[in-house]
């Protein structure tokens, strides 16, 4: 295609554009509403995923020592094993404390009751859904009378992550699915309200291509315009809830970083384009092979 037929084509386009400024906006505006509810859809999965996460990792394995083993040979050997992320030595003295100020007791008549917690060593995995098995191989080092975690609490919570995940998945590919199908619905009512200017083009001879391209241009502009809304919409509603989450809900944690929500935006936008685009092509494919 030489660039005067391109410049042509996009003229045509924006030309139609113009001239139809209701039906333009009618288009951007169910593009940037149904990426809206797709991106919000995913930004909740996508949290709720990260807190479990979060809760699961901060799930620990306690190491009770036993015998004349130091506590650093003890260490070594737990973090020759690549699933353990860190360690962390706590002698009995500290540990006491540490229940004291828990529990406020009075940690002077604790010492006059003897001590009878012991030396332990914290393990923290790189992957929570590792615990259980690295908890059960780490209680068989020498050294470590016994190995625990939090059981009931982390598998229910590495439960409910994988749910989200799963459902968000599922959920998020009928979404994906119902706001192509939007989308796609819009633009062909747009190429309908034009069908005489098809008809015309098909007369004079011109290419089913040469046809398709000012709408696919149309299209594009559509889907980019309308992502561009709803991703300001959206990424302005979400930095206002993680203002409110972070004065509010101290045990909440939101994923804000700017590389994640540039990330993000371009996303969207670039998802409205090829909505908009082959919704544009599907549209006009099908009328054309009507007429």
């Amino acid at each position: 295609m030489s660039l005067n037929t391109f410049e042509f084509l996009a003229s045509q386009a924006s030309t139609a554009l113009r001239r139809n400024p209701l039906v333009t906006v009618a288009a951007v505006t169910n593009v940037a509403v149904a990426l809206a509810i797709l991106g919000a859809f995913f930004l909740a999965a996508l949290n709720l995923h990260h807190m479990a996460t979060l809760e699961a990792q901060a799930a620990v394995i306690t190491c009770e020592l036993a015998g004349d083993r130091p506590a650093a040979d003890v260490e070594r050997d737990l973090l020759v094993d690549l699933r353990v992320k860190d360690t962390k030595y706590t002698p009995k003295a500290d540990a006491l404390r540490q229940l004291a100020e828990k529990w406020n007791f009075d940690l002077e008549t604790l010492k006059l009751m003897g001590n009878p917690l012991p030396d332990s060593i914290l393990v923290y995995v790189s992957n929570p859904d590792e615990i259980k098995q690295v908890c059960t191989d780490i209680a068989k080092i020498k050294g470590i009378a016994q190995a625990r975690y939090p059981e009931q609490i982390t598998e229910k919570i590495l439960i409910v992550a994988r749910g989200v995940k799963i459902a968000g998945l599922a959920i998020g590919v009928v979404l994906v699915l119902a706001t192509l199908t939007v989308i796609s619905t819009t633009i062909r009512l747009t190429i309908y309200a034009r069908r005489r200017e098809i008809r015309i083009m098909q007369l004079v001879g011109a290419t089913r291509w040469f046809i398709r391209l000012p709408f696919l241009i149309e299209g594009l502009f559509h889907g980019v315009l309308g992502g561009l809304v709803g991703t300001t919409g959206i990424l302005l509603a979400y930095m206002y809830l993680d203002g409110y989450v972070s004065s509010n809900l101290d045990f909440m944690s939101l994923v804000t970083s700017t590389q994640f929500l540039v990330g993000f935006g371009v996303c969207m936008v670039l998802v409205g384009a090829a909505f908009g685009a082959l919704g544009s092509l599907t549209g006009v494919r099908r009328y054309l092979r009507a007429v």
